[in-house]
């Protein structure tokens, strides 16, 4: 059994008693409670957010061409990650662009993998990383 050498006796809701007692309400919230004003931000436009859906549907459909042809082409997919591990960038990009993407992209690559950038102009961006 465990010795504690100094006792020390516990108050039935003493402390409990006393901090409710010494406490007082902040009059600092962290977003103001007015009725009138209960939402700051300006109406809701969802305009812009379809469009934005609609074009990444474009640029998945130009993602999906790429990973399709890594999936069923080992020659692609030799040569893809053979080029990018010399660093020899025209070629990656060449061989990017001859699987029909008409979209602007841009890689990055590391001993790791390869990462594809697809832009839609200022609207949307579409990452896709692929390890080996």
């Amino acid at each position: 059994m465990y010795y504690n050498p100094y006792p020390y006796f516990v108050y039935p809701n003493y402390y409990l008693t006393w901090a409710m007692a010494t406490q007082q309400p902040s009059r600092h919230l962290a977003m103001p409670t007015n009725p009138a004003s209960s939402n700051p931000f300006p109406p809701v436009n969802i305009n812009k957010l379809k469009t934005s859906a609609k074009r990444m549907k474009a640029i998945m459909q130009q993602a999906q061409l790429l990973t399709d042809k890594i999936d069923e082409s080992e020659q692609f997919a030799h040569d893809l990650m053979d080029a990018a591990q010399l660093s020899n960038k025209t070629e990656v990009e060449k061989l990017i662009a001859s699987t029909g993407i008409t979209i602007k992209f841009e890689t990055n690559y590391t001993p790791d993998g390869i990462r594809i950038i697809f832009t839609d102009s200022d609207c949307c961006k579409l990452t896709v990383n692929l390890s080996w």
